[in-house]
């Protein structure tokens, strides 16, 4: 049984696919691209809500573009990102550059919308600027922003240098799912004043767009490639990831420079594997809450950094188990109910990645979903072997995050990232695999493992094609909580390892799961992909 997914009606499709596409290599002794960069992140606002993560993102960037050997690099975070030191420190390294250098912006912190200036100007009636530290929205620290119509002009003074633009805000929106407040919420990047969001301008100290600047908004320029933290109707939350608050886009980003983003080894990362690795990794890091968005489409070959950091060798093992951060809320006192787990640490209301609500029963991850609900007496030993269930689950689906940066799948749930109700039907696609040798496990809340490929009396083959997808399709049924499906691909049969997983089927047994991991999978370039699905009787 799968908790929350039983399989009443499992559809599994293996359709046909394309070989993934390899960046050409330099040539011997070709010159590489200069790279220089303006990188701001912002936590500290004057007049609206502040962040806790923008900073720890700027500052994380900076240090990968370091890595790279890039000198002509510009950071300003908090009051140092004003207006006219940004614009100028642009056009300094326009000016220091060569035509044929990559230039790098980066912007961790506050989006908002107002309506358009010039009417008709915007297909949404709405035009987007990014909050600067000093903004208020009437009189004269509105000019403490860029405007979209601002940001494009800018972008066509640096043609022909390729430009990377990264936004780590957001402007208005909602939740892909609920999030529950136990979590310990860190808040979005969108700007508010007392809870009110900032999407009015009044006596506005900036003159409005010229004809130009519209025009050059409006044009596709062919010389930018812009990645934005989510979609217009979505909000970017503040996370912890390692236990620091951050945004997922810019994590992913600098992860990228350090040459995570590099599939195939060669030292470039192009458009299609910066974008392939962003929109993964954030996937994974928010069980699916945020959807990156990348522009333009297609250009999947146009090689976007070169050189990346020296790329490590696929992980063939997951990483050392860690102790959770585990806060537990209720009576009895948590110290007295947490005697007993293993494998976890007390953690605070900001660093917890589980916590336990003793009182009501509910496990609720620091995304804000509610993992499991294990109804009793939080000290009977019963209740406290199902939560270590949870607890050993949640450590295993962790670990396989961790090992899945370096080679991932590309996993998605259709029709969507949603809290699914009983009687739905949800799509899971597993593809973007090199290895072709393929095994599907679902982890249940309770760290039950169902065994679901390839099952011998369906006659499923062995092999998937390479960049798959495999589709399979399920029923939503009680019980209610978080399933996690762990997919893994080889260049080498798993007969063993899919032998020692299908014995666990049916049993709560994911820390099992881990050494069986690492036992067979020693010495392969495994890729790895895990993605949540969530159901509620709400």
């Amino acid at each position: 049984m799968i908790a929350g997914l039983r399989r009443l009606t499992v559809l599994a499709t293996v359709f046909a696919g394309l070989s993934l596409a390899v960046a050409p290599m330099l040539a011997a002794g070709q010159a590489r691209a200069e790279i220089a960069a303006l990188v701001i992140g912002i936590d500290k606002y004057s007049r609206i809500n502040p962040l806790q993560g923008a900073v720890n993102d700027a500052r994380d960037i900076a240090d990968a573009l370091k890595g790279l050997g890039v000198r002509k690099l510009r950071l300003f975070v908090d009051g140092e990102a004003e207006r006219s030191r940004i614009i100028a420190a642009w056009r300094q390294l326009i000016a220091e550059t060569s035509p044929d250098s990559t230039l790098v912006l980066t912007f961790a912190g506050h989006g908002a919308q107002q309506p358009e200036r010039v009417s008709g100007s915007e297909a949404d009636g709405l035009d987007e600027f990014l909050v600067l530290a000093d903004f208020a929205p009437r009189g004269p620290g509105t000019a403490q922003r860029l405007t979209d119509d601002e940001i494009a002009v800018l972008f066509k003074e640096a043609a022909p240098r390729r430009v990377i633009f990264v936004s780590d805000s957001c402007h208005s929106g909602t939740m892909t799912r609920a999030f529950d407040d136990r979590a310990g919420k860190l808040g979005t990047r969108a700007a508010t004043i007392d809870g009110v969001p900032v999407d009015h301008i009044e006596d506005d100290a900036l003159p409005l767009p010229t004809r130009a600047a519209l025009q050059a908004e409006a044009e596709e320029q062919p010389n930018v490639t812009f990645f934005a933290a989510v979609a217009d109707d979505e909000l970017a939350p503040e996370v912890l990831i390692d236990r620091k608050p951050r945004g997922a886009l810019s994590w992913a980003f600098a992860n990228a420079l350090r040459g995570q983003a590099d599939r195939d080894g060669d030292g470039v990362v192009t458009k299609g594997e910066l974008e392939a690795h962003i929109r993964g990794a954030v996937r994974m890091a928010l069980e699916g809450r945020q959807h990156p968005q990348v522009q333009p489409r297609g250009r999947g070959e146009v090689p976007l950094i070169d050189p990346v950091a020296g790329r490590p060798k696929p992980p063939s093992l997951l990483p050392a188990a860690g102790a959770i951060p585990l806060r537990i809320l209720g009576k009895p006192a948590a110290k007295t109910l947490a005697a007993g787990f293993t494998g976890v640490e007390p953690a605070g209301k900001d660093d917890a990645a589980l916590v336990w609500d003793s009182a009501s029963g509910e496990v609720v991850s620091s995304t804000g979903d509610v993992l499991a609900s294990i109804p009793g007496d939080p000290a009977a030993a019963e209740t406290r072997r199902r939560v270590q269930g949870v607890i050993d689950k949640w450590a295993l689906v962790l670990r396989v995050k961790a090992a899945a940066q370096e080679r991932s799948l590309a996993l998605a749930v259709e029709p969507g990232d949603r809290d699914y109700r009983k009687g739905e039907t949800v799509s899971l696609d597993i593809g973007g695999n090199s290895g072709t040798y393929f095994t599907l496990i679902n982890l249940a809340a309770d760290g039950t493992v169902n065994y679901l490929y390839p099952l011998a009396d369906r006659k499923d083959p062995p092999q998937i094609p390479r960049g798959g997808p495999y589709r399979l399709a399920l029923t939503v049924e009680p019980p209610f909580g978080a399933d996690h499906f762990l997919a893994i691909a080889s260049p080498k049969p798993m007969a063993a390892l899919q032998r020692d997983l299908a014995a666990l089927d049916g049993k709560p047994a994911a820390a099992e799961v881990a050494t069986l991991l690492n036992r067979h999978l020693a010495g392969q370039p495994v890729e790895f992909g895990i993605h949540g699905v969530y159901s509620t009787a709400r």
